[in-house]
């Protein structure tokens, strides 16, 4: 019995091409039967990582951009800043002072160990400056990685329903 020509013409070599090319493959077909589950896994993972990249950012400069460690930073800053500002209004007075010294007679040592003093409070008073800049700094950086971690997060959820979408769960 010809199934071709009960068929009408249906080329039963071809069909046999099919059947040996699904027999040859079934681990492979087996796996796509696997892959909606194995996208909705990595939908899911990017979901999660973006969330954390959200949450890292939120850490670091808060919900409003103004919070976290950057206004930790900020706030440090602006102490050691009255900090420089005070101790450096005592160094000026302690130079003065020293000044004052030296014009009377037998303190000229005294009137030297208090201009060394004010010029160490001086320079100590820069570094503290300089501590302080950099604090501020490190605040702006800050916060450029948190717009970064943001918009990772953002992406990162794109992608993750992009995923489930494409799987058809979404």
């Amino acid at each position: 019995m010809d199934l071709g020509g009960i068929l009408g013409g249906f080329d039963t070599d071809k069909l046999k091409e099919v059947v040996d090319l699904l027999g040859d493959h079934k681990e492979s077909l087996a796996l796509l039967a696997k892959l909606p589950d194995l996208l909705d896994r990595i939908a899911d993972g990017l979901a999660g990582a973006g969330e954390q990249a959200r949450a890292a950012a939120v850490a670091l400069v808060g919900d409003d951009g103004t919070a976290g460690v950057r206004a930790t930073l900020s706030e440090s800053a602006a102490a050691l800043g009255s900090i420089v500002s005070a101790v450096g209004a005592g160094a000026d007075r302690i130079a003065d002072a020293a000044t004052s010294a030296a014009k009377v007679p037998l303190m000229d040592g005294p009137a030297s160990r208090l201009s060394d003093a004010a010029e160490q409070l001086g320079t100590t008073t820069d570094r503290l400056g300089d501590l302080a800049t950099g604090m501020e700094s490190i605040g702006e950086t800050l916060a450029s990685v948190a717009a970064a971690l943001a918009k990772l997060g953002d992406h990162l959820d794109a992608s993750g329903t992009e995923a489930k979408s494409f799987a058809g769960l979404a």
